[in-house]
């Protein structure tokens, strides 16, 4: 997800502007905890969509794997508390055929069986229902003024229209079927499989996922579309769909989709689903991952390129996000901070080092400003609902840590380990747990220091430093204090020392104690000395007098 973003000439640093989405009651109750009855295995929607009503009529099987002994179990939905209200109304709910008795409470619909359900039965459901959605999917005129219908689930939005297990550790395969007016296009998750003219205006599509993914990237898209089908990379359709009055600026801003497509497959191995489409639509946020068909902010086509970083974290987050999945919302680095270092990656790949630099000093000051406001690590168990994780410690902090990881490990042993993480967890859920295991695996080093300090302290290293040239010793004479609270961070540093012809030397010390000096044998009398001159450490640093040392 893509929800902050700045201009510069061309590319798009991540300057945080909350978007606050609200409905944090219905997050305590549906989508937040996870539920170990039952395991998904397939949903498939039919939807029927009607341009003179924002009231919809489904039909959801859901098939699922008894975890446990049970004659009853809830699914995430959001009925509606009156027949007259907003919300969904269930017709019936059925199951072998028959029509069994289903309660409803705190957006959950609990389905009652007529016998005891063995662990390890595998069963389907069948929910008919109707109604106008409150939220999860969007319905109303794009910039146009073009009626559209656009899924938008993230985080635990998805049972405001559909019935799911609404929670990132339930991954499930789905198929879509959609009845919408013939002037529209929908575009879904997966595969085109059908799209028949039912000769009564209106126009059946079939979209079919055959990966599991998560209900929060499952969606569909309904509107008037102008589409681009680009050169396709490894046999994997890349489209672009956009509002027909947008149709050259659309098409130009998404044109470098199968370049990143390529560099990313590069790195990590191939494209995780059966196409990718980029989409111009009504999300609240500037871009959504949505699984094969991510979702973009309509406003953000202006034919210029200046989305190119937003497509490059959201492509990103088609392997880490969506293929590879976030166990439970403490984890959400893993998604959000993996598509960040890797829209970091492709501005390096694409626009140069220079490029590199500059946004990883935007985003240490970033970090360090918030950091210093609140006092939350990155791995953080105390929210009240997951809005609260999109900051910059799942996004720059996340992404910045992999950063240190790659100088720590090397840059070969690294994407290594990421393309093993890809592989063993492809199309799974992972825990932070999981990834150090595969990086310590691949590096043949603990790792534990590394994470424990980066991801589960809430405060970052603040470095006073003192340095001096002793003509005499011929060496360089720093001393630093470790000025943060609680114990001292494990630091691999880079000095800097500039000559008097202006050449840059580079040399290193590793602070293990709150309080260190070191004598750096060097043949020169500096003009300059730096630490950490390429930003390559998370950390404040404070030039100090040497009395303040002592």
């Amino acid at each position: 997800m893509y929800h902050i973003r700045l201009p510069y000439f061309g590319l798009w640093f991540l300057l945080t502007t909350l978007v606050w989405c609200g409905k944090s009651k219905k997050l305590l109750a549906a989508g937040f905890a996870r539920d170990t009855l039952i395991d998904v295995l397939h949903y498939r929607f039919d939807i029927e969509l009607h341009d003179t009503s924002s009231e919809i009529k489904a039909e959801a099987r859901i098939r699922f794997v008894v975890r446990q002994s049970l004659q009853s179990c809830k699914l995430d939905f959001d009925i509606a508390a009156t027949t007259d209200s907003i919300g969904m109304k269930v017709d019936e709910v059925r199951y072998q055929q028959q029509r069994i008795y289903y309660s409803a409470s705190d957006e959950q619909i609990e389905l009652h069986f007529p016998k005891m359900l063995a662990a390890g039965d595998t069963i389907e459901v069948t929910i008919r229902y109707h109604g106008q959605p409150a939220d999860g999917l969007i319905i109303g005129k794009n910039l146009f003024g073009d009626r559209t219908y656009f899924g938008d689930n993230w985080p635990a939005r998805a049972h405001d229209w559909l019935p799911v297990n609404d929670h990132p550790s339930d991954k499930a395969t789905v198929d879509f079927f959609v009845q919408a007016p013939c002037h529209d296009q929908v575009i879904a998750n997966g595969q085109l499989m059908e799209r028949t003219d039912l000769k009564n205006g209106y126009v059946l599509t079939h979209w079919q996922e055959t990966h599991p993914i998560p209900t929060k990237v499952m969606v569909i898209g309904v509107a008037p579309f102008a589409v681009e089908y680009l050169h396709q990379g490894n046999d994997i359709p890349i489209q672009s769909w956009v509002y027909p009055e947008n149709k050259t600026e659309g098409f130009t801003d998404f044109q470098v989709a199968p370049a990143i497509v390529a560099y990313f497959e590069s790195l990590l191995g191939p494209f995780p689903y059966e196409k990718l489409a980029n989409v111009q639509s009504t999300t609240r946020y500037g871009g959504m991952e949505n699984a094969s068909c991510i979702f973009y902010d309509e406003h953000l086509i202006t034919g210029k390129q200046r989305m190119t970083l937003i497509l490059a974290h959201e492509i990103g987050h088609q392997w880490f996000g969506d293929c590879v999945t976030e166990a439970d919302w403490p984890h959400i680095w893993l998604s959000e901070g993996f598509a960040t270092f890797m829209s970091e990656m492709y501005a390096e790949h694409a626009f140069g080092k220079d490029s590199l630099q500059k946004i990883l000093a935007h985003d240490r000051q970033l970090i360090l400003h918030y950091d210093s406001l609140h006092q939350t690590p990155v791995i953080n168990n105390q929210f009240q609902h997951p809005e609260q994780l999109l900051n910059p410690d799942s996004y720059q902090k996340g992404g910045y840590v992999l950063q240190m990881l790659r100088q720590l490990i090397g840059d070969s042993i690294f994407w290594k380990g990421m393309r093993l993480y890809v592989q063993q967890y492809r199309h799974r859920n992972a825990s932070t747990e999981d990834f150090i295991q595969v990086m310590e695996r691949v590096s043949h080093q603990s790792l534990q220091t590394f994470f424990k300090q980066w991801l589960y302290r809430p405060e970052d290293p603040v470095i006073g430093w003192y340095g001096k040239y002793d003509t005499l010793k011929h060496a360089i004479e720093l001393h630093i204090k470790q000025l943060q609270h609680g114990e001292a961070f494990d630091l691999p540093l880079e000095i800097q020392a500039i000559d008097r012809h202006g050449k840059s030397h580079l040399f290193s010390a590793h602070l293990v104690e709150k309080q260190q000096s070191f004598i750096i044998p060097c043949s020169f009398q500096p003009i300059r000395i730096l630490l950490d001159p390429m930003n390559k450490i998370l950390m404040q640093q404070i030039e100090q007098m040497p009395a303040d040392i002592q």
